[in-house]
């Protein structure tokens, strides 16, 4: 079923693709990334990673990035459950002892304010999540609330 749903999605860019590239100057690599896109959208993930709850940190991508909020940072048996070595606290609280004794912490201090500079920080925080990918260790980015902080971070790692 899901290989149907692959092809027909290729498909429908294979049919626009005439409207991609000349309507909006698509080129041949981004229609080639389209697909591909297309293609992992469509892609099963891994069933033995647990599904986000309300008590567990949404997978980014599988076995390596997780997004959550403060709860999720301080709960030893969660991470630990979830087999997270790395964790990038985006927020003005620090951690507790316990854990930054046993995990990687990079702590950026920043409160949640809109007249923050966030993204003075990115250079640091995707040179560490590339780095932890380069090992292939999980990480866990939070904030708070995992809302804002911790999400613009992700995201910036996503685009760069």
């Amino acid at each position: 079923m899901a290989g149907s749903c692959i092809r027909s999605n290729v498909w429908m860019i294979d049919m626009m693709q005439h409207y991609l590239t000349n309507d909006l100057q698509a080129t041949s690599e981004e229609i080639d990334y389209l697909k591909h896109l297309c293609a992992l959208k469509s892609k099963p993930r891994d069933a033995s990673i647990k599904r986000p709850g309300p008590r567990t940190p949404s997978v980014i991508i599988d076995g390596f990035l997780y997004h959550g909020d403060l709860g999720h940072a301080q709960n030893m048996n969660l991470l630990n459950e979830l087999g997270i070595q790395h964790i990038i606290n985006v927020c003005d609280l620090p951690l507790d002892k316990d854990i930054v004794e046993h995990f990687n912490v990079l702590w950026i201090n920043v409160n949640d304010e809109l007249c923050v500079d966030i993204c003075q920080y990115f250079e640091k925080t995707n040179s560490f999540l590339h780095t932890c990918k380069q090992k292939g260790e999980k990480v866990l980015v939070h904030c708070q609330m995992g809302i804002s902080r911790s999400s613009t971070v992700v995201l910036a790692y996503l685009i760069r």
